[in-house]
């Protein structure tokens, strides 16, 4: 039992730090973004970029539907209910993205530029590779290429625990910038994201202990959740850049790395 204590207290310290050490680098984005000043175009696409990570979820809502005709047939009735939660939080998110986005220009935004950015999280056989590999955002492409190449390597349940952990990038760019106060712009920015990053955080760091309790038993287990979390929060650094117009260099994004 003691073993197992140890592995137990040693998982969440690991994964801890990982997510901790990058979302450190997603909130040095953030900063670096801000740190002069910025046009409205420059605002505009910001928005649009991170709408398109929050939109993606809108056609999950079939699948959604499925489950809900094989609810207690199949279908659990908790599981369920956080798929359609989380599907509910991330429209949420689109929805006060797009209306500052529309207060940033002025006038209704059609859905050519409010979905301009539409990417999927993660690989999924069911979704159109439309959704994946949007060429607008190649390493947003290149962490659903991640998830797939870890995929082969890495047991289900391991891998889905990491994902989980891994949203929203250990938060820091939501909370970095939920404490903006410049322009009319920063200020309602920020009242957006701190609503965001309480979602966020709930969803992803906040699940750690949940996860090492449930999944991770061994060495082995330690070591496999620790590589998959890496590799999508290294990733994820990097889409977190490239959707703030790459503020940082790729020598400073790899400082995070090491």
């Amino acid at each position: 039992m003691a073993v197992s204590i140890d592995i137990k207290q040693k998982a969440e310290q690991a994964l801890t730090e990982i997510l901790q050490r990058y979302s450190s680098g997603e909130g040095a984005v953030v900063r670096a973004f801000f740190s002069r000043p910025r046009s409205k175009e420059e605002y505009l696409e910001v928005l649009l970029r991170q709408t398109g990570r929050e939109v993606q979820v809108a056609h999950m809502l079939d699948r959604i539907a499925a489950m809900g005709r094989e609810l207690e047939n199949g279908v659990d009735r908790w599981d369920l209910y956080r798929r359609v939660e989380q599907v509910a939080d991330e429209l949420k998110h689109h929805a006060l993205l797009a209306d500052l986005a529309e207060w940033l220009v002025g006038h209704k935004l059609d859905a050519s530029l409010l979905r301009k950015y539409e990417v999927h999280a993660f690989h999924d056989e069911g979704v159109d590779d439309r959704y994946m590999h949007n060429p607008l955002l190649p390493e947003s492409g290149r962490m659903v290429d991640v998830s797939r190449e870890l995929a082969a390597t890495i047991p289900p349940h391991i891998l889905s625990g990491a994902k989980t952990i891994s949203e929203g990038g250990g938060g820091q760019a939501f909370l970095q910038a939920s404490k903006l106060n410049g322009d009319e712009f920063q200020r309602r920015f920020a009242k957006v994201m701190g609503e965001i990053a309480g979602d966020e955080l709930q969803h992803g760091p906040e699940q750690v202990h949940a996860f090492v309790q449930q999944q991770v038993h061994t060495e082995e287990d330690l070591d496999l959740a620790c590589r998959a979390l890496t590799a999508i929060m290294r990733q994820h650094l990097r889409l977190r850049n490239e959707i703030y117009s790459h503020p940082l260099s790729e020598e400073e994004l790899a400082s995070y790395d090491r």
